[in-house]
């Protein structure tokens, strides 16, 4: 596999794209219930029945199915899961303190990461950039 240096700009959007992965769960939990419960406008109450036959769990299990969103959204939280797997556990701590903070609306910065783990400014930057390279690999 050929290596090209990443860009900073591409490590910032990698980053702030795995800052979603915090609430993937809740994400894809909303676009099932888009789904199978859509918004009807249908203002024809009391109208006659249709011809066809109804099997509502298998045209829900349709939707999930051919829905491009979704698949995305379980794609990417797959992705992030087998990555997951790859880091070791100063890289895991670091992923989970600056992409799994949940008690806070706010993210550590890399600065506070660093003071938090006692590295200096360099040192969680260069650890920033092999765990966005690792990830940008499954890509």
């Amino acid at each position: 596999m050929i290596c090209t240096k990443i860009t900073e700009t591409e490590l910032n959007a990698l980053d702030n794209k795995l800052l979603r992965y915090a609430t993937i769960n809740r994400e894809i939990a909303t676009r099932r219930e888009e789904l199978q419960f859509p918004y009807n406008s249908d203002v024809n109450f009391g109208g006659s029945k249709a011809n066809a036959v109804s099997r509502p769990t298998e045209e829900t299990i349709v939707k999930f199915s051919k829905d491009v969103k979704l698949k995305n959204l379980e794609l990417f939280k797959e992705t992030v899961e087998h990555f997951l797997k790859d880091l070791d556990e100063e890289q895991k701590e670091i992923f989970d303190l600056r992409w799994m903070n949940t008690t806070s609306i706010f993210y550590y910065t890399w600065e506070e990461i660093g003071d938090k783990l006692h590295m200096s400014r360099k040192t969680i930057y260069r650890k920033r950039r092999v765990i966005l390279e690792k990830f940008a690999q499954l890509q």
